[in-house]
């Protein structure tokens, strides 16, 4: 199970006043947690929404350099912006992740062949001219018109990730119901790996961190391959590892144990 660490994110408004101060250690203390807790990729996202493309291109620079000062883990470059990713990606190295592709002009096939460059994993999004589909069909039909941009630029599905588009469940109480859907189906017919924005689910409700929890239990069981998500949120680590243990995709239960001795299991 990869996590991918979702924290630093300029539409968290902590991490965009951090990213317009220029606040160095605000920033690497968090990757320094979030490695620590256990994500094996960080999530690098600097679009404050104010200046001009120059300047993210500058941020995004600046931000991957600072994280790789404390963390060996690689880096997820999180931009809808080509300029942007490239930059990105120069200052990281090989072996970063792509989030995300999608099918919308601009962004297929330039972002699949920055990701062969650099040697990337990649987060894919079943999005398209028309936005985001309505329903799982649509995700299938999307998805195949990103695999086979893939094929064309001869890049492997196995480097890719499908995000089912989980939408909060305050603004469409099936969006739950319709991930579990999409991720069942995408395992099923495109035999590919998956991923999810998991925090999305519980945006704007009570009690998130159950919400988030709860429905990461029930996506592992559709095959889960990934998720984007807080590390430091005790009860979804906790979740992950008791439900791999329960699937039987965790040894003799060595993740789940390791956890309970360093005292990161909550019930």
């Amino acid at each position: 199970m990869l996590i991918i660490g979702e924290l630093i994110n300029a539409t968290r408004k902590p991490i965009r006043e951090a990213v317009l101060s220029k606040d160095k250690d605000y920033l690497q203390d968090l990757a320094r947690k979030q490695d620590e807790a256990g994500a094996h990729y960080l999530d690098v996202n600097v679009a404050t929404g104010t200046g001009k493309q120059e300047k993210e291109v500058e941020d995004i620079k600046w931000a991957v350099q600072l994280m790789k000062e404390v963390t060996e883990k690689p880096l997820a470059v999180d931009t809808t912006s080509p300029e942007v990713m490239k930059a990105g990606l120069e200052a990281h190295g090989p072996g970063a992740m792509v989030n995300s592709v999608s099918a919308e002009e601009g962004r297929l096939h330039e972002f699949i062949r920055l990701a062969k460059q650099y040697d990337c994993q990649v987060i894919a999004l079943p999005v398209g001219e028309g936005g985001i589909p309505k329903d799982v069909a649509g995700r299938l039909e999307i998805s195949r018109e990103i695999l086979k941009a893939a094929e064309e630029e001869d890049y492997g599905i196995d480097k890719f990730y499908f995000d089912p588009l989980l939408m909060p469940l305050g603004v469409d109480d099936q969006s739950g119901k319709m991930a579990l859907e999409a991720i069942r189906s995408f395992k099923a017919e495109l035999k590919v790996k998956t991923t999810v924005g998991l925090s999305n689910v519980s945006h704007g409700m009570p009690q998130r961190a159950l919400l988030n929890r709860s429905f990461l239990a029930l996506a592992l069981y559709e095959g889960l391959d990934s998720a984007i998500m807080n590390p430091l949120e005790k009860s979804a680590m906790s979740t992950l590892y008791a439900t791999l243990a329960l699937m039987g995709q965790d040894t003799y239960c060595g993740n789940y144990l390791r956890a309970y001795r360093r005292q990161q299991l909550v019930v």
